[in-house]
Parts: structure tokens; C-alpha cells; sequence
């Protein structure tokens, strides 16, 4: 699996799998229960599988990507 470390200025750093890669989630505290269906818990699983295993996408490519999506979106 991967760890989780605080790397200063409330930035948490997680190595494992994309070694140095940031999670930039604001420290909110959790006021609401939140449920997950095990279908997004199963695609959650798939998903950091697949990061673990090297099957990424360059951020370069992804950002040329998301406009597609978009407009794929409002169509």
C-alpha cells in the first residue's frame, strides 16, 4: 500500500506508488458521515492498482484530454 506523511505547510506527501507525488486536500474537519457504494469502492481499489502497476496518464496529456471530456459532458 502507500503512506501518508505531512510535509509541512498542511501539504501531505504519500510515497508508494508516484513516489513525490503532493495531495493538496484542504485539512477540513468532517462534520457529515459520508457513504460509498462498494462500486466506488471497487473503483477506487482498481484505480490505485492500476497507478501501483505503472498505468498513468502524463499530466501533459491529460490536460490536453480534459476539453473533450467537457464537451462531451454539455452534449
Amino acid at each position: 500500500m502507500f503512506g501518508v506523511f505531512e510535509s509541512g505547510a498542511g501539504v501531505r506527501e504519500r510515497s508508494g506508488y508516484g513516489e513525490g507525488m503532493l495531495d493538496l486536500k484542504l485539512h477540513i474537519p468532517v462534520t457529515d458521515e459520508v457513504e460509498v457504494s462498494s462500486e466506488t469502492l471497487a473503483a477506487i481499489d482498481r484505480g490505485i492498482s492500476d497507478a501501483d502497476e505503472g498505468r498513468t496518464v502524463p499530466i501533459e496529456e491529460v490536460r490536453k484530454l480534459i476539453p473533450e471530456w467537457i464537451s462531451k459532458f454539455e452534449s
